[in-house]
């Protein structure tokens, strides 16, 4: 009789250990919601094109090695080329730009969330069937550094502790499909040094805030954008809404 009990118990503690219900581990890494700020056909670009007049561009500056491509496609606009072809050719441009907060091992990280187009040829040894697409992309800041710009007052280098695109094959998914790529560069600490750039000056006896959108900080590649000539402009309203959606 003991024996069928010892027996019984055993095949009892078996069942209740294969039995126990299955978790799903904590994640290290949770990208919360995006919260728009502006979209980009609503926020003026400037540039001093060729150092004689001043252009006005919605959500994108004339700027970086391809202007040649985007002079001539800008004069066939809505007639041969789209809005994205022109602005694929620069670097300097967006459709939408939020704020997004992070999560990694507990802690908290604020950042934007920026919606770009992009664009490469088919075929690039022959450079041919140039095509364009949508990217996302997340940029990280450590809390003092975003701080900064509270305190805004002439020009300001915001630097990026994390910045990476999302993976073109998810972008269904827009700002979550940065996942893999943020995750990967959290835990590897394989980062590029980038800035954006803010300067809050005057026009016409009103306060301005004027900037641009990263800029990755390498002598090997494009020389550092002339903020003087080419910039993004909103008014202190539009930006005292983007430091409202940070501290949010």
């Amino acid at each position: 009789m003991m024996k069928k009990l010892s027996v019984l118990l055993i095949l009892f503690m078996g069942l209740s250990v294969y039995s126990q219900s299955r978790t799903t581990p904590k994640k290290d890494l949770v990208i919360g919601e995006f919260q728009s700020w502006v979209i980009g056909d609503n926020v003026s670009g400037w540039d001093f094109d060729k150092g004689e007049e001043w252009k006005e561009r919605k959500g994108y500056l004339r700027v970086g090695s391809k202007v040649g491509f985007l002079d001539i496609y800008e004069k066939n606009d809505g007639i041969k080329r789209s809005k994205d072809v022109i602005k694929s050719y620069t670097a300097q441009n967006f459709n939408e730009w939020g704020v997004i907060k992070v999560i990694y091992k507990g802690k908290e990280y604020v950042g934007f969330g920026i919606e770009t187009v992009k664009g490469r040829y088919e075929y690039p040894s022959i450079k041919e069937d140039w095509y364009t697409y949508i990217n996302y992309n997340v940029y990280l800041f450590e809390k003092e550094e975003l701080l900064k710009l509270e305190t805004l007052d002439g020009i300001l280098d915001l630097k990026v502790f994390v910045g990476v695109y999302g993976d073109l094959l998810n972008k269904e998914n827009k700002y979550q499909s940065c996942y893999d790529n943020l995750k990967y560069v959290l835990e590897n600490g394989d980062r590029d040094e980038e800035i954006f750039k803010f300067k809050k000056t005057e026009s016409d006896g009103v306060d301005i805030i004027r900037f641009l959108t990263t800029q990755k900080i390498s002598k090997y590649r494009d020389k550092p954008i002339d903020f003087e000539n080419h910039y993004f402009e909103i008014s202190m309203e539009n930006f005292n809404e983007l430091l409202s959606l940070i501290k949010t």
